[in-house]
């Protein structure tokens, strides 16, 4: 829009009619509106009234001149920010300098030429319009980035909000269940149970693992959501972790007779630096749909080195790992393949099978892209899917592995070790009890408290050699009270297990930080507890596999002794016959209950023949039974 069509008023202030005329003439004609006024004070009140957009003011007029004006209009806040445009017949440098210091923006002389004056007031006219823009712009400006700093408010006090729910929900969830899958363990460890009893615990165990997983998707994909997620790299050995996810998975596929084949290039690095944790987990999300879904055939898991650049990768000590999940499934339908990262939503397959959460998927690759990779994967119907992912890990050397040494069932201590003084901390009856029913029977002297403050009191009266800290209790909570003990010249040489039930990452930052040894996360494994008093209070251990030798040897002389032909051979025929039969037809049953039978005549014959029942070795028994019948 041209400036002529705004309807732009101007001041004019001069005492010579003749002018005025001229001026007011010729500014209409392109479109302006004009106010008039015949000296200095008449003109300050018509400013003050009207509001002109722009003022023409000459310099010389009786009562005040047109310098003394102006400085007089700039000095009033309703008339300052109007330009004005001096008119003089003055042509001294000084005159025109001490118009620009009173506040003239301009200035014409006299004749007027009635283009000049044109061709300036237009031009201060745009830079007032422009001004004036500028500034709502600024205004605008301002409130949107106050409007923006209050959304960031909001979106951080919600990402507070949610950490705090997180961190709450995984204390909730994760705390009952580190006493479900805690005292399925320990149930483990009796020598009472009967085969019925102990799979009745693995069931136990397999589901309250299962809901651990589910559990900690949802809180995952909620890190996620929450920008929450991050990277804990350490050292591993890569063999070692496929060896046990093909382990894990080779029974699950032959009870479906697939095959699981699992390959890695020569090229791939055993020790590596990493997140181990997750990609274990994206490993295990990837092979579990494989083979949830593919009903035969088989699912096969490649490792290899993909080409990197000399300088990037090798003289840096990097390398790029090619991870590829192939599986022989129904394959998924092109429609689903854009919805397949989205979290909540399943496959028509994932749906059939009723299973799941559909987060394995959107997780896994959000996982990859934080281990500095991607993605993909190809899909046919009818012929199987292929999923296919990189990462980028450094390659470390062996002697940077922590190794757990306790690979077996710890059983007793050692011999020649001091009294271990453990002092368990938890505000909860059942997380408390898990440590010490597991602790009590292999010699640890054992104390128990509900909060900090009573730790605190049994620490300075008791001086344990290790404190299990929960983090989270009432009255006094774990952080407090381990920071008072480390600030102590005794508590220094107290070692102090902090354990939690938040799956928030930053948690083992702030419980090392507040004085822990070590951390532990609910719900936890006997064995990693275990190695962490091995590692820091020097704790030796009579592992299962150390007795199993003597016992074994004892067993196989005990059974030879006792399964001979005489004695076989001093049943009744009728029972030999049909033990016979059993064992030709391999009937573990009825052998169990002909067994059953002879315990009552024979015990030690009894334990012998169910021995080798269980280890299946029935042709043993059978070449036993053809030696009776001889004598």
């Amino acid at each position: 829009m041209s400036i002529e069509r705004e309807n732009n008023v101007i001041l004019i202030i001069d005492d010579n009619a003749a002018n005025i005329g001229v001026i007011v003439d010729y500014l209409k004609e392109y479109g302006f509106e004009t106010v008039v006024a015949r000296n200095g004070t008449m003109g300050i009140k018509r400013a003050r009234f009207s509001r002109p957009d722009l003022i023409l003011l000459d310099v010389l007029m009786p009562d005040i001149n047109g310098f003394e004006t102006c400085r007089r209009l700039k000095t009033d806040n309703i008339t300052k920010n109007i330009p004005v445009i001096f008119m003089t017949a003055l042509s001294e440098v000084e005159d025109k300098v001490k118009g620009f210091s009173v506040g003239g923006v301009d200035y014409v002389t006299k004749p007027i030429q009635q283009q000049e004056v044109l061709a300036r007031v237009r031009t201060h006219l745009m830079l007032q319009a422009q001004n004036r823009q500028l500034k709502h712009q600024a205004i605008e400006l301002q409130h949107a980035k106050e409007l923006a700093e209050c959304a960031r408010s909001v979106a951080e006090d919600a990402n507070r909000a949610k950490s705090t729910f997180l961190a709450n929900m995984s204390h909730e969830l994760r705390t009952p269940l580190n006493a479900i899958l805690g005292f399925s363990q320990l149930m483990t460890r009796s020598d009472h149970l009967s085969p019925e009893d102990l799979e009745n615990i693995s069931i136990i165990s397999r589901s309250g693992e299962h809901l651990l997983t589910l559990i900690n998707d949802v809180l995952d994909m909620s890190k996620i959501e929450a920008g929450r997620i991050t990277l804990n790299e350490q050292s591993f050995d890569l063999y070692r972790l496929l060896d046990d996810l093909e382990n894990m998975w080779r029974m699950r596929a032959e009870d479906k007779n697939l095959q699981l084949i699992f390959k890695r290039s020569p090229d791939v690095p055993r020790y590596i630096r990493a997140d181990d944790v997750k990609l274990r987990q994206v490993l295990i999300n990837l092979i579990s749909n494989a083979i949830k879904f593919t009903k035969q055939g088989g699912i096969s898991l490649q490792v290899s080195v993909t080409n990197t650049s000399p300088y990037d990768m090798e003289c840096k000590g990097q390398k790029n790992l090619h991870f590829e999940v192939e599986d022989t499934g129904p394959g998924i339908a092109s429609e689903e393949w854009k919805s397949l990262f989205e979290p909540f939503i399943q496959t028509k397959s994932g749906r059939d099978s009723q299973e799941g959460t559909g987060l394995g998927l959107p997780i896994s690759q959000k996982f990859v892209q934080l281990m500095g990779g991607g993605m993909t994967f190809s899909s046919e119907i009818g012929r199987g899917t292929v999923f296919e992912f990189n990462i980028q890990v450094s390659v470390a050397d062996a002697t940077d592995i922590q190794f757990n040494e306790l690979a077996c069932r710890i059983i007793a201590l050692e011999p020649d070790q001091p009294r271990y003084r453990i002092l368990v901390v938890d505000n909860r009856w059942d997380n408390r009890q898990l440590l010490i029913k597991l602790l009590a029977p292999l010699g640890f002297e054992l104390q128990e408290a509900t909060d900090g403050k009573e730790a605190m009191a049994t620490w300075e009266k008791w001086s344990p050699h290790l404190i299990c800290m929960d983090m989270r209790m009432p009255v006094m909570d774990g952080y407090e009270a381990t920071k008072r003990i480390k600030s102590t010249e005794e508590g220094q040489n107290t070692v102090i297990i902090g354990l939690t039930a938040s799956s928030v990452e930053e948690e083992k930052a702030m419980v090392m930080s507040s004085g822990c040894d070590a951390f532990l996360r609910k719900p936890w494994r006997e064995s990693d507890l275990f190695e962490l008093m091995r590692k820091h209070i020097g704790v030796r251990y009579v592992c299962e596999t150390q007795k199993s030798v003597a016992a074994s040897e004892q067993s196989e002389n005990d059974r030879r002794n006792a399964l001979t032909p005489s004695a076989l051979a001093a049943l009744p025929s009728e029972m030999l016959a049909c033990m016979e039969e059993a064992t030709i037809r391999a009937d573990i049953e009825r052998l169990f209950n002909i067994i059953d039978e002879i315990r009552g005549q024979d015990a030690a014959l009894a334990t012998a023949l169910a021995n080798l029942t269980g280890d299946f070795e029935y042709a043993k028994i059978s070449d036993i039974i053809h030696e009776a019948r001889k004598l």
